[in-house]
């Protein structure tokens, strides 16, 4: 009997034991291994200042705009003329003898005519235009318009683009071959008169230039420094025209221009 009752006690232990025992159910684990792995933190972007955004639009703006401003600066007179609007200037009211379309600012603004020449009147009714001087020049100074746009077609110098040098062969006058240009002698040489802008020149702000008088191919007789005021004075009598010394002046405007004697009073002397 003792030992049906030990029996029975190591049975109720071992059931006691199980019951105890914590049971994991399969259908939990499962649940567990099906959920998904949860995603990475997703990065934004910073998003840029609307400040610097507004900078850098100004700058790029800034930079493009003479470019834009220089194609459509070239563009506009081609797209005036593929659509009909684009028309000549007129020069009715010009009393220039220019060619329709040629504008007067290409005329040059002072010219002369050649050494030796006779008066206006005489000189052109003499003068055949036959070129015979301006082959002879040996600066090429003396020039022709054949479309009679600038001298009325007849011979001129300019002297601000190209002077005279009042040359020792004195070649002008030899080669003519109608006396519309006479031989004379070149201190007696009579194309025009310089004049002196004294406000303009660089002597007038304290600069020693002697540009005009080395330049001058007459020399003190036709121009010099007054040793009473320093200011640079041009005589009438010996000065030729030939427009060295405005060649040669380094102010822009030039201190010094030649004119037509017909147009500038002489000046007096100092």
């Amino acid at each position: 009997m003792m030992q049906n009752m030990d029996d029975q006690s190591e049975k109720d232990a071992s059931n006691t034991s199980q019951t105890d025992t914590p049971v994991v159910s399969d259908s939990s684990a499962s649940t567990s291994s099906a959920q998904p792995a949860a995603a990475p933190p997703r990065v934004q972007s910073p998003e840029l200042d609307p400040g610097r955004r507004g900078f850098f639009a100004k700058c790029l703006s800034d930079i493009l705009a003479p470019v834009a401003s220089l194609i459509e600066s070239r563009m506009d007179p081609v797209t005036e003329v593929f659509e009909g609007q684009f028309s000549p200037p007129s020069y009715e009211d010009d009393d220039s003898p220019m060619m329709p379309g040629l504008h007067r600012s290409m005329e040059p603004q002072t010219i002369l005519r050649p050494p030796g020449a006779k008066v206006t009147g005489e000189f052109e009714s003499l003068c055949s235009r036959c070129g015979a001087c301006v082959e002879a020049c040996p600066v090429k100074c003396i020039q022709i318009d054949a479309s009679a746009c600038v001298g009325d077609g007849y011979p001129y110098i300019a002297p601000a683009i190209a002077p005279c040098v009042v040359c020792d062969e004195l070649a002008c006058m030899k080669a003519c071959p109608t006396g519309a240009l006479t031989l004379v002698d070149k201190f007696s040489i009579r194309m025009g008169l310089a004049d002196v802008k004294h406000e303009t020149c660089l002597r007038h702000h304290g600069e020693d230039c002697r540009l005009c008088l080395e330049a001058c191919p007459i020399g003190e007789n036709a121009i010099v420094v007054s040793a009473h005021s320093g200011r640079v004075l041009v005589k009438p009598g010996g000065c030729t025209g030939c427009g060295m010394c405005e060649q040669a002046c380094p102010t822009h405007p030039t201190a010094i221009t030649v004119q037509p004697l017909k147009r500038l009073e002489e000046l007096p002397e100092d």
